[in-house]
C-alpha cells in the first residue's frame, strides 16, 4: 500500500474514532486500518471496523464479517450505522 494511501486511511480512522465517540461509543484505533467501537455499559457489545479498498479501489468501511458499510469519506454515516449495530435494543 502506498505511503500516502496508508496516511489517508490512518486519518480516516482517527476521524471515525472521533465520530463514534460523538455518538456515545467507546472507540479506539487499533491499527492504521482498524477501529474498535462499542458500548461499554452494555456488556461491551463491539465491532472492529476496517478501512480498505473495494474491488474498484474505492476506500470503504467494512464490518468484521466482510460486508461494506459505506464509502470511507462518509464518516458520519459510518458512525451512525456502527452505533445502530452495537447499541442494544431495550424491549
Amino acid at each position: 500500500m502506498p505511503k500516502n494511501e496508508l496516511e489517508e486511511i490512518h486519518s480516516l480512522c482517527r476521524r471515525l474514532v472521533k465520530a463514534c465517540g460523538e455518538k456515545g461509543l467507546t472507540s479506539e484505533q487499533l491499527s492504521p486500518t482498524r477501529v474498535h467501537a462499542g458500548v461499554t455499559n452494555a456488556g461491551m457489545l463491539s465491532e472492529v471496523i476496517r478501512c480498505m479498498p473495494d474491488k474498484a479501489e474505492v476506500l470503504h468501511w467494512w464490518w468484521s464479517w466482510g460486508e461494506p458499510i459505506c464509502p470511507a469519506e462518509e464518516i458520519d454515516k459510518a458512525a451512525k450505522m456502527i452505533a445502530h449495530v452495537v447499541t442494544p435494543r431495550h424491549v
